[in-house]
């Protein structure tokens, strides 16, 4: 029976001493909670002695509530441990995984790559599959992109980062952060980061739309753990991702978008990390081509549990990019 101890008190650990069957794991921080919290059967949390890192306290607590695995203060726990371990073994310790906490951004030096597309199916798909907490946002010079999407009136960045009590919306299970830049280019790039940084804890997944370059992208830059450079087989937009990858570095990966049946030799030569489909009417965001994103940003073997019999073809999309440079 895993028992997931998440407080400093040491009068829990005594309480399991002698008792037969038990594997406790330690977790002062958040992270570490949540990390451990697959195959657990009790939790026993003292949530305001948590460390806040990388997760909020906020964004664990609301995890503990939606999850079928039974939480309890250390205090709460030490009146009735012998209640608490029983219940606990009849608990099977349902979640057997959980992503892990990410941040990436789909950009391009080239329009009509379809980076807004991936980045909003990416979104909703984690959503709907892990029903766990997801960010969108966007770095933009025009309109916001996702607003429109949204089709209503949703705070904006410059609001959300001023007004403290403003709350972002949700979408479909999304937060979604929209950028006003007309307004927000009057804002410090700190505020903005701050910001962010903020917003990033309480979300396990953060996905950005970018524009490439950007005057306020250095609020987010080194903390997006992997850049997709979204090209499609057009040669000026494969030379522009090139250019790009060179520009971002190892955390930058290209991504092959609208591949057809004949743009293999046409595109011998090129590195990239995946090579997406051309999906018919893919704005509809069935997620057809975010599983693929998913699977390869979290690993395919992560992601099986989320995708049944996906795999496979992921392997396939991935090995063929590989091989055809």
């Amino acid at each position: 029976m895993k028992v997931l101890v998440a407080t400093p008190d040491l009068a829990v650990f005594d309480a399991f001493q002698g008792v037969d069957g038990v594997d406790y794991k330690e977790a002062l921080f958040t992270g570490g909670l949540y990390e451990e919290l697959p195959g657990a059967q009790l939790v026993i949390v003292d949530f305001d002695k948590l460390v806040p890192h990388p997760y909020s306290v906020e964004m664990v607590r609301d995890l503990l509530e939606n999850a079928e695995v039974p939480y309890v203060s250390s205090d709460d726990f030490l009146e009735e441990p012998d209640r608490w371990i029983m219940e606990a073994r009849r608990v099977r310790g349902e979640i057997t995984g959980l992503p892990s906490k990410r941040s990436i951004a789909f950009t391009s030096y080239s329009g009509g790559t379809g980076k807004t597309v991936l980045s909003v199916d990416t979104a909703l798909h984690f959503a709907r599959r892990t029903r766990l907490p997801v960010l969108l946002t966007e770095f933009t010079y025009g309109e916001s992109a996702i607003a429109a999407l949204i089709g209503k009136d949703v705070p904006h960045l410059f609001d959300l980062s001023t007004q403290p009590d403003m709350e972002p919306a949700t979408w479909k299970g999304v937060t979604v952060v929209p950028m006003d830049y007309e307004n927000c280019r009057d804002l410090s790039v700190q505020l903005i980061a701050k910001y962010f940084k903020e917003l990033f804890a309480k979300h396990v997944l953060t996905v950005a739309d970018v524009q490439y370059p950007h005057a306020l992208l250095s609020a987010i830059h080194d903390d997006v753990d992997q850049w997709y450079i979204v090209t499609t087989p057009r040669p000026d937009a494969v030379e522009n991702a090139r250019k790009l990858k060179d520009e971002l570095g190892r955390r930058a990966g290209i991504v092959l978008n609208q591949k057809g049946t004949l743009d293999s030799i046409a595109l011998s030569g090129i590195e990239r990390v995946l090579d997406l489909p051309n999906v018919g009417q893919a704005d509809r965001f069935e997620g057809k081509l975010g599983k693929m994103i998913l699977a390869h940003t979290y690993g395919e073997q992560n992601w099986r549990q989320y995708e049944p019999n996906f795999v496979t073809r992921l392997s396939r999309a991935v090995g063929f990019s590989r091989n055809s440079h």
